[in-house]
């Protein structure tokens, strides 16, 4: 088989597409399940809703990514709307998660800001694809 073959293949598209996300999102839940994290870490007012800003934008860019990879028409030209909608259900779910978790509480603000990044992503992925040519070749 040859690399245009393999590229065009459906295994080939699950796994550099798809597994990525799944890739992350099992991070995003490992992390969650951390009672407390090293004070090491700076603790500055805002700081956690910077890291959930960060952590959330990078995902939102993930499901954008595959989504628009996606063979599927809808997926296509739904990508926007279904990255805020997966992104905002697995933060509140991480939220809820994080409630079962000694050492660690949910937040309503955590997963707005957890929605708010994916939104954000959804929104300029492409615009970011357009302009930074290290991200055209990740694409």
């Amino acid at each position: 088989m040859t690399i245009p073959e393999m590229k065009r293949s459906h295994s080939y598209r699950e796994l550099a597409y798809r597994a990525p996300v799944l890739a992350y999102a099992g991070l995003i839940f490992l992390l969650s399940s951390v009672p407390r994290f090293p004070d090491v870490f700076p603790s500055f007012f805002g700081f956690d809703k910077i890291v959930h800003f960060s952590e959330y934008y990078l995902f939102g860019c993930l499901i954008r990514r595959w989504l628009g990879a996606e063979r599927s028409r809808f997926a296509n030209q739904h990508a926007v709307i279904l990255t805020i909608l997966i992104g905002t259900f697995y933060g509140i779910s991480d939220e809820w998660h994080q409630s079962f978790v000694a050492g660690r509480d949910a937040s309503i603000w955590d997963a707005f800001i957890d929605a708010l990044a994916v939104a954000t992503a959804a929104s300029t992925y492409l615009w970011i694809l357009r302009r930074i040519p290290l991200f055209k070749t990740l694409a």
